[in-house]
């Protein structure tokens, strides 16, 4: 048997929905992947530039030794003209000391890369401040002994890696930073891209929508009146009188509609309105015609106050109310249910007071999976609807009223429970 929701064009709907939602996740995967190769790419590349300068300091200060050593033992000219040419190219801090680890004297001669002036202004501060010098570097490397002909030690050289290594030691840190925030940044730049690229979807399906509702809305209130004028001429019937009246109520129901689709997309416009009588009107239409599917199903509202005044659209806020109530309705399974509505005035330490409406089902509830999940575009556990009902609600109420839209108590075969807050104007709106 062929059933409404068997429709090709949904299942085409829905194959299409799982690939975009599995393409954007392959694109977030991508970038991912490309974002975390450039991280360990720099790394190793910038650990080998390090492993490689600290190999050739080391090499450059131990024939700095060896030429040293060379001088102690010979003192010829060919030894020291070799240090002369040695020295200028080491560029890293190094210190000379005798056997014992002292630092040799005058402190200019015997230490390179060092300002003696930031060690202190004595030489009793320079003398302290180059032995812990000599101990700090000496934790890094050990250091490189100079030997006389009898082989007994005769001098230390102490040495640290030279400002380039250690900047470049800190550059890893940097690049992963940066990275980090470039991703976060791409990360965010997608998410907005894929939020507008849903907004517009949302805009033009909803305007196409408007556009179609129109012709027909149209043509049936032409032959509603030509109805009432017949009827006008006729004997009175009142089941044909109150028939008429209950479908010119529907098709302005339509036409209210066509103007909720055409509002999405578009600044709505908020007027000073009481919610009360907005909860009231959608209660009574919607009381009638609810799916109830052989179901009993009873709709109890109450309120703290008689008026309630907020800035709010009418035809929009009451969309989101019959989309709560018709999803509530939807939720009963067994043979009764009640679906209650309240509606009160929250006042809050640091905000501004709020009006709050719960609607609350008998229904089977929700899992956690679900409520998670349950203002995702597109998302539905019902074999018909496509999962845009609590989405544009939420829309509607937190981006059109400033208001917050959440679910507030929901588990499996419990019940749900959602609340609607949006901003009083004034302590003056309420009128007990």
């Amino acid at each position: 048997m062929f059933r409404l929701w068997d429709r090709p064009e949904k299942k085409n709907f829905r194959s299409i929905q799982r690939g975009t939602y599995r393409w954007r996740w392959l694109r977030t995967l991508l970038f991912i992947v490309v974002a975390g190769v450039i991280v360990v790419g720099s790394l190793v590349y910038t650990q080998r530039l390090v492993a490689s300068l600290v190999s050739r300091e080391q090499r450059l200060v131990r024939f700095y030794a060896d030429i040293l050593q060379s001088f102690a033992s010979t003192n010829s000219i060919e030894s020291l003209f070799m240090l002369d040419r040695v020295t200028p190219m080491i560029d890293f801090p190094c210190i000379i000391s005798d056997s014992n680890g002292v630092p040799l004297e005058p402190y200019d001669q015997f230490t390179l890369n060092i300002e003696l002036s930031r060690l202190g202004r004595t030489h009793v501060e320079q003398a302290a401040n180059l032995r812990q010098l000599a101990a700090e570097m000496a934790t890094e490397y050990p250091p490189i002994e100079v030997r006389d002909p009898n082989g007994r030690v005769v001098n230390y050289i102490y040495y640290t890696n030279s400002w380039v290594v250690k900047r470049l030691r800190v550059l890893p840190i940097v690049e992963f930073i940066l990275v980090s925030l470039f991703v976060a940044a791409g990360y965010v730049a997608l998410a907005l891209q894929r939020r507008r690229d849903e907004s517009l979807i949302w805009v033009g399906m909803a305007k196409e929508t408007a556009h179609q509702l129109g012709t027909p809305i149209s043509s049936l209130l032409g032959w509603i009146e030509v109805l009432q004028e017949r009827l006008d001429n006729s004997q009175h019937d009142d089941y044909s009188t109150t028939a008429i009246a209950e479908l010119r109520r529907d098709v302005e129901r339509l036409r209210g509609i066509a103007e909720r689709f055409s509002a999405i997309g578009s600044t709505p416009k908020l007027e000073p309105t009481n919610i009360c009588d907005i909860v009231e009107r959608t209660v009574t239409y919607m009381h009638k015609r609810l799916p109830r599917h052989g179901k009993t199903i009873e709709i109890r509202w109450h309120s703290d106050s008689e008026r309630i005044v907020v800035s709010a659209n009418e035809e929009l806020l009451s969309w989101v109310l019959e989309n709560l109530i018709k999803n509530a309705a939807e939720a009963i399974d067994g043979e009764r249910g009640v679906i209650d509505i309240a509606v009160s005035v929250v006042r809050y330490r640091y905000r501004s007071t709020a009006v709050r409406i719960t609607v609350s089902d008998t229904g089977k509830g929700m899992s956690t999976a679900v409520r998670r999940n349950a203002f995702t575009a597109g998302f539905t556990t019902k074999e018909r609807g496509w999962g845009l009902g609590l989405a544009l609600s939420k829309r509607i109420i937190e981006e059109h009223h400033r208001g917050k839209l959440a679910i507030v108590e929901s588990a499996p075969n419990q019940g749900t429970t959602i609340a609607i807050e949006i901003p009083l104007q004034d302590s003056h709106s309420v009128t007990s």
